[in-house]
């Protein structure tokens, strides 16, 4: 191997071996070292110094000491030769069965449906990923991936997708959730009422919402300005866990996505009223850094994340749109 193809480029084995002599002071420990005959390494030395025309050592009966030319190639070398090395890991690496650390972002709504799966299922079938699941707003989510703090996004909002390379997970419907005695109307098996609310007759309730840095809220509002009324706003919650308290409390109302509730929608502690004229709705996707390289393990959980997304959906029939599967 050589870094170049002419014949008078600099070998990589050859580059060693001086290397070698640089470190151990003498041809006799250096050809100890490399296991190989006295004059053999004596005459690739010899060859190193011809192709690149510089003397790179004085030889002595005390050893050889090393030219201002040796000197720089013995420091530099390494740094080659270690690079060399990094770059054949990295290429097995892709080769081999997925291996090494995985990070992952998730939105709170997304994050009840995926991390604990993913987290499982990556463990039981791949052990030699390192996977590292954290959760923040979408915005927060951007952010990471913009300074390569994690390798994996999933969020809500996204201005610029030239930065990112995005792919559709599903589409949710957000529906008022309530307490189900906090409610007069009826609901179905579902957790759905069987009458649904205008969007006008929103402004009506009281809410327990985000704050506005909230991608969620910036959509619920933005929908409220369209419609020609403003929320009313009784609380503002940076917290999923706390928002669903308050609901199921009948302290107050949410606008949520059935993904973000359905274990107490199962339990009958929240209930769900379908929002009409119009419906709100918001699609997530699954996004990760144009620029930046994709390993093995992280295309094993790009497509674990889109299959468990899937079988949370159908197996527990949440309200929501699956995005068309690659293969079509």
């Amino acid at each position: 191997m050589s870094i170049n193809d002419d014949g008078e480029s600099l070998k990589l084995k050859q580059l060693s071996y001086f290397l070698s002599l640089a470190e151990h002071g003498s041809i006799s420990a250096a050809a100890n070292a490399l296991n190989m005959a006295q004059p053999s390494l004596s005459e690739n030395i010899a060859k190193l110094e011809r192709k690149l025309d510089v003397q790179l050592a004085i030889r002595g009966s005390r050893g050889v000491q090393l030219t201002q030319a040796g000197t720089l190639l013995a420091d530099r070398g390494q740094e080659i030769l270690k690079s060399v090395d990094d770059l054949v890991e990295a290429l097995r690496l892709l080769g081999s069965d997925p291996r090494g650390p995985v990070s992952v972002g998730f939105p709170p709504s997304l994050s009840i449906l995926l991390s604990v799966p993913l987290l499982e299922s990556i463990h039981s079938e791949y052990s030699d990923i390192r996977l590292h699941v954290a959760e923040a707003m979408s915005g927060d989510i951007l952010d990471w991936l913009a300074n390569d703090r994690i390798d994996i996004g999933c969020v809500y909002e996204i201005s610029d997708s030239s930065v990112y390379i995005l792919e559709p997970l599903l589409t949710e419907e957000l529906f008022l959730v309530t307490a189900p005695d906090n409610w007069d109307d009826e609901f179905g098996p579902d957790g759905i009422a069987k009458k649904p609310i205008t969007a006008s007759d929103l402004q009506h309730l009281p809410l327990v919402l985000t704050s506005q840095a909230h991608g969620a809220r910036k959509l619920q509002e933005r929908f409220a300005r369209a419609e020609g009324f403003s929320f009313n706003v009784t609380a503002t919650i940076d917290s999923l866990p706390h928002i669903v308290e308050m609901v199921s409390r009948a302290s107050a109302y949410s606008l949520l996505s059935h993904g973000a509730v359905f274990k107490q929608v199962a339990s009958g502690d929240i209930g769900l009223v379908r929002i009409a004229e119009p419906s709100i709705r918001r699609t997530a996707y699954l996004v990760r850094k144009r620029a930046r390289p994709v390993s093995h393990a992280s295309t094993i959980v790009e497509g674990m994340i889109g299959t468990i997304i899937r079988e949370m959906v159908e197996r527990y029939n949440i309200e929501a749109q699956l995005a068309p599967r690659k293969d079509g």
